[in-house]
């Protein structure tokens, strides 16, 4: 019984630790906007932008997708053109409000 305790109890903190690896990826400033409907222009590169962007102090609507910008699939990190195939589709998409460069493309 003290076993399957002390198993589930590391498995538990495990699962936070990862879960706090993908919160705290990106790099100060962010912000985070949640769109159902993704409208991305990507180019061979891996360049591009996300138009819609809309957040609070914002002046701007897209922002650039660089070679720098990164893509997650289920917290799994994946080519930035597979962000192409969530066109139209919600994904979580986080940006440096300064630069307005994209970090991270999730979904």
């Amino acid at each position: 019984m003290n076993t399957v305790k002390l198993i589930t109890r590391y498995l538990s903190v495990c699962a936070l630790l990862f879960v706090s690896l993908n919160v705290y990826a990106e790099e100060m400033p962010f912000r985070v906007m949640e769109t159902d409907s993704l409208s991305i222009k990507l180019a061979n590169n891996g360049t591009g932008i996300v138009k819609g962007i809309e957040c609070e102090g914002c002046d701007f609507n897209f922002v650039r997708i660089t070679a720098n910008s990164k893509a997650t699939e289920n917290g799994v990190e994946v080519s930035i053109m597979e962000a192409k195939k969530m066109a139209g589709k919600f994904v979580m998409v986080s940006f440096n409000p300064e630069t307005q460069e994209v970090q991270y493309i999730r979904w």
